[in-house]
């Protein structure tokens, strides 16, 4: 009998291990009292907020903070398919043969962000006017002019005429807002530049284009801050790698590139955020020539369900996995240190997973490791680590996300961080958890938790918890109350 209750004993020790062993876990894990990890101090990369020509003023978009990215604001406009030729600021006069310019619009769009208070991030030089189709005698080739999908997509016919446009674009800007006002906004030459609705020219051509521009604009405000932007980097028509050498060879002065990322949320493809980095941006970004004091922004973005037949409208994804990919596409721009997300509407939908990463703001990002074997391998998770140096609190935000829309599954994490206080210290710990059906946050009471390690002055806390695919969680550790 004693022997069978050994061989039960050893059958249950083995089944308890094998079951130890074989339980799928995630660790990911962050050790604050390590220099090197310690990266850059976090911008809220969410105040920014695309609007097309705003001659109204502009939507709330529920941010105290927000700045807006104006598109086509020069003119060059259709509507149903016409030229729509009272929204130009740069026009042709048929009467006395001559072009003329009327800033009158431009001025309403501007009023309309500063008078409520708002800044304005960017004005985007895009869409030239229809006159800008004529050459230089203010003739029209063809006698018509050509509307692409979203207005003018022509390159200017006279050159010069554009330079000198720009340069009168700018004094009036300064003219009537203050040199100190426009030096704070940024100009983008052309917007997602490679598709033929928003450039119909060539490559070469464009680069032309941007050297003109940029040219015009510094002979006025020298300092001022200009760019460009492009499609993604897997885009058959992805021109900003291209952009980049030409500009290191050709001296040519750029303070940002943009990109767009429009990704649909069940391609994998384009949702693992690893494998996007690497094709989409680090091919830019990473380019030997790139300029290192220039920034990498994302123009336009949206997680997609579905997109039209004409590729100028989509559907936007469920709201937990527009949360749950947002701290997914935070975690890619603090890793990468990219900079500002240029948002279209007022990004309710994702406003759970906002205001945790606002919370975090001006924190010290931190690198972390992530170790152990998921449950299900489609599933992309991990964390962001940051310290808050002010209040000496830590934040965890971790996230789950897969490419399967319909996934149901779960995943079981450790989380590890390691402070400088001696083993066995008590600290104070919350957790704020998702809740799908609700769209919202909810932050449990403070907690008390024991350090643990082997070391005289460092020491580790664990968290193991279960987060449901399509879900985020936070964890705040408060090292301002600490006892042994």
């Amino acid at each position: 009998m004693y022997k069978n209750l050994k061989k039960c004993l050893l059958l249950l020790l083995l089944l308890v291990g094998f079951s130890c062993v074989s339980k799928a876990q995630i660790v990911l894990a962050s050790d604050f009292t390590d220099v090197a990890n310690a990266k850059q101090a976090m911008p809220y990369h969410l105040n920014v907020y695309n609007r097309i020509t705003p001659i109204n003023g502009v939507n709330p978009a529920n941010n105290k903070n927000a700045k807006f990215c104006i598109v086509r604001p020069l003119g060059g406009i259709a509507k149903k398919g016409v030229a729509d030729l009272s929204k130009d600021s740069y026009k042709w006069n048929a009467k006395s043969k001559k072009f003329y310019t009327d800033f009158s619009l431009l001025k309403k769009q501007l009023d309309g962000i500063f008078n409520d208070g708002k800044g304005i991030h960017q004005i985007v030089l895009d869409n030239p006017s229809w006159a800008f189709q004529r050459n230089a005698k203010g003739e029209l080739v063809g006698d018509s002019l050509k509307v692409a999908t979203y207005g003018n997509a022509e390159p200017p016919r006279d050159y010069k005429a554009w330079e000198n446009y720009l340069k009168e674009v700018m004094r009036f800007l300064i003219t009537t807002y203050g040199e100190d006002k426009i030096q704070n906004i940024q100009f983008d030459i052309g917007r997602e530049i490679g598709t033929p609705t928003h450039w119909s020219g060539t490559k070469e051509q464009f680069f032309k284009f941007y050297k003109t521009s940029v040219t015009a604009i510094h002979s006025v405000l020298p300092n001022a801050k200009v760019g460009t932007h492009f499609l993604w980097g897997t885009s058959k028509k992805a021109w900003g790698r291209d952009f980049v050498k030409w500009a290191k060879i050709n001296k040519a002065h750029y303070d940002f590139v943009g990109v767009s990322y429009y990704p649909f949320y069940h391609q994998a493809g384009r949702t693992n955020f690893n494998e996007v980095y690497a094709k989409d941006f680090a091919v830019i970004k990473d380019t030997p020539e790139w300029n290192k004091n220039a920034k990498l922004e994302m123009h336009e973005y949206s997680l997609i369900k579905k997109l039209s037949k004409a590729g100028n409208a989509f559907e936007s994804a469920p709201n937990a996995h527009q949360n749950s990919f947002m701290v997914g596409l935070m975690k890619m721009f603090y890793q990468n240190n990219m900079q500002n997300v240029f948002q279209w509407g007022n990004g309710a939908s994702y406003a759970p997973a906002s205001k945790l990463l606002l919370a975090m703001e001006g924190d010290t990002y931190f690198e972390n490791t992530k170790q152990g074997k998921s449950e299900t391998e489609e599933n992309y998770i991990d964390a962001i680590f940051a310290k808050d140096t002010t209040k000496n609190r830590y934040h965890i935000l971790a996230y789950n996300y897969n490419a399967n829309p319909n996934a149901t599954n779960k995943e079981s994490l450790k989380i590890s961080a390691t402070f400088n206080v001696p083993p066995n210290t008590k600290l104070k710990y919350r957790v704020a958890n998702y809740n799908k059906e609700k769209n919202n946050v909810s932050w449990s009471k403070w907690q008390e938790t024991i350090t643990k390690g082997n070391y005289k002055q460092k020491s580790t806390i664990l968290f193991n918890k279960d987060l449901a695919v399509f879900s985020f969680l936070k964890y705040e550790v408060d090292l301002s109350f600490k006892t042994k």
